[in-house]
């Protein structure tokens, strides 16, 4: 119950002031009364100080209450005011318009009586009460719902709608840039896989409390899910200004983190599009800094990408070819070649290749494969490769037994999944071929990231009698730890590195002859690849590189072909 309350009385009659005056004095309450005929008077009074009620005459000279009661409304001191609109008459339509425009009651003056004024303001005062706490509520619920519960940072909601408006206040001042960024740390899922989703989740607490210290209260950042911030930045003069913000994200992840005590060392890729060169919508310029950040993650060094023109027709291309691929997976459209693999002049194998002949936009692999790994369509593809080259030369193995050597590539996605090497050894159980006829080869980027299930599965195939074979040798991520760790049987240094021998370079040759060292000092065999000059087939021979594959030999071609050449 109110002890007291401030009363603002405003009518231009002063037998009506008098009239509710003297209602009020006639109460058992306590009342503070101040009364004002003039509405800028009452304006001035409410700049200095406040009151609980305010009875509004609605009929005013120069103003009417409702457009009055919504200039009071504005002042400094009306946080906890009620107001009550007061009316010679009050019709449905007027009664509706006060209480829409933030009136909590309407009384009619020849109703007015002590009782009821004072039933009407305590009312009134409870109404307002109701109201800001029905409001209050709001504001949090309102809060909570643009909020990210993790890492306490603003969620896409919230980063969209702040977004919009600060395109609308772009559009008003066109020589100011705003900048949108996108950001997504790399390799997050491996970190989820080897530590578990609790050290994912403080990893992006951290990460979210490293941006707040790095960034400015006119900046707008959000976490958007998973481990996807966005950021947006107004009033920049340059690009260069917007690359510096960039810049200093992904500084802010220089230092390596220490969860629970694993020290973990996480990167990021940053997409970077601009308001209004790259989009004038939020729409837009996100899906803009996500082409941009699509393209950082392609790239090991340069991790802040601006957005240009030509990236759109890159991923329109990708998309493309991703829904041909599953369409394709599906269908069975795909082939395989074989090229021959040689020791001494003699054929004593060959490596399986995927074909995709009916391919409307793209037949080379070196393009359809990595979109295949990203989308997922690589575990159905590559468990139709083996299965197919497994049907397509299991009588051949048979009939040479260990003479023959069959290679075909696996990706490291492959590698990830728990099942892969049961459904493997299944297979060629069912083909009946011997395991020791079957070399499998991996890219080093399956083991740069030492995934526990990739190196399970690489024991277990290894153990069943399959050969490992490590493709692609010197393409930049070589490690001896990976020679030790996994069980490798043979190596194919990288054609890069064969094709670079052509030049007279010593420093060049000089590697190739380390190479070559090294992995025969670990009993290892080597296996030259991408051979197209008898200079380099003779300069590998000089190294003791026997066993080679390329161009200059053979290139790859049908089953049925490579059955007859042998024969």
């Amino acid at each position: 119950m109110y002890n007291e309350l401030n009363v603002l009385i405003i009518d231009d009659d002063d037998i009506e002031r008098t009239s509710l005056k003297r209602a009020l004095s006639s109460t058992d309450f306590i009342y503070n009364i101040v009364e004002e005929s003039e509405p800028q008077k009452a304006l001035q009074q409410l700049t200095y100080q406040s009151f609980d009620v305010v009875l509004l005459d609605y009929l005013m000279p120069s103003v009417n209450g409702i457009e009055l009661m919504l200039k009071l409304k504005k002042a400094p001191f009306v946080c906890d005011t009620a107001f009550i609109m007061v009316s010679n008459y009050a019709d449905d339509e007027l009664i509706l318009d006060a209480i829409n425009a933030g009136a909590q009651d309407v009384v009619l003056k020849e109703d007015v009586t002590p009782s009821q004024l004072k039933r009407s303001i305590l009312q009134a005062k409870k109404r307002y009460e109701l109201e800001q706490e029905l409001y209050d509520s709001y504001r949090h619920m309102k809060k909570m719902a643009e909020l990210d519960s993790l890492t306490g940072l603003y969620n896409r909601y919230h980063f969209e709608e702040s977004l919009l408006q600060r395109i609308k206040t772009g559009l008003r001042h066109p020589s100011e840039i705003t900048a949108v960024m996108l950001l997504d740390l790399d390799k997050f899922k491996h970190i989820n896989d080897t530590y578990g989703h609790n050290v994912g989740d403080q990893l992006l607490v951290q990460v979210a409390s490293r941006f707040k210290k790095v960034f400015r209260s006119n900046e707008l950042f959000a976490r958007l899910g998973g481990d996807e911030f966005a950021f947006a930045c107004g009033q920049l003069k340059s690009l260069n200004e917007a690359k510096q913000i960039g810049n200093r994200l992904l500084g802010a992840l220089a230092e390596p983190f220490n969860i629970d005590g694993h020290v973990i060392h996480s990167s990021a890729s940053v997409g970077l599009a601009m308001f209004p060169v790259n989009g004038n919508t939020q729409t837009e310029l996100m899906k803009c800094a996500d082409i941009a950040m699509y393209r950082a993650k392609q790239h090991t060094i340069e991790k802040l990408c601006v957005y240009e023109d030509n990236m759109q027709a890159e991923i329109l291309f990708k998309y493309k070819l991703e829904t041909e691929l599953r369409r394709a997976s599906m269908e069975h459209d795909f082939e395989l070649h074989y090229q021959p693999i040689l020791k001494d002049n003699l054929i004593i194998g060959a490596e399986a290749l995927v074909r995709w002949p009916q391919a409307s936009m793209t037949q080379r692999p070196d393009e359809f494969i990595p979109v295949a790994e990203e989308c997922g369509v690589i575990q159905k593809l590559g468990l139709w490769v083996f299965k197919q080259a497994l049907k397509e030369m299991a009588d051949y193995l048979n009939a040479t037994g260990s003479d023959f050597m069959l290679s075909i590539n696996v990706s490291p996605c492959q590698l990830t999944e728990p099942g892969f090497a049961s459904s493997i050894t299944s297979l060629i159980a069912q083909h009946d071929v011997s395991p020791e006829c079957i070399t499998l080869e991996i890219t080093e980027t399956a083991l740069l990231n030492e995934n526990v299930t990739t190196l399970e599965n690489l024991k277990a195939l290894h153990k069943f009698g399959l050969k490992i074979a490590l493709d692609d040798f010197g393409t930049g991520y070589s490690s001896l730890s990976h020679l030790i760790k996994c069980p490798i049987h043979s190596v194919k240094i990288d054609r890069s590195i064969i094709d670079d021998s052509k030049s007279q370079h010593s420093m060049i040759k000089t590697m190739l002859a380390g190479v070559a060292n090294m992995l025969q000092s670990l009993n290892m065999k080597i296996v030259a690849e991408g051979i197209e000059t008898a200079e380099q087939a003779s300069y590998c021979n000089q190294l003791n590189i026997n066993y080679h594959q390329g161009y200059y030999y053979y290139k790859p071609m049908p089953r049925s072909a490579l059955v007859n050449l042998i024969s």
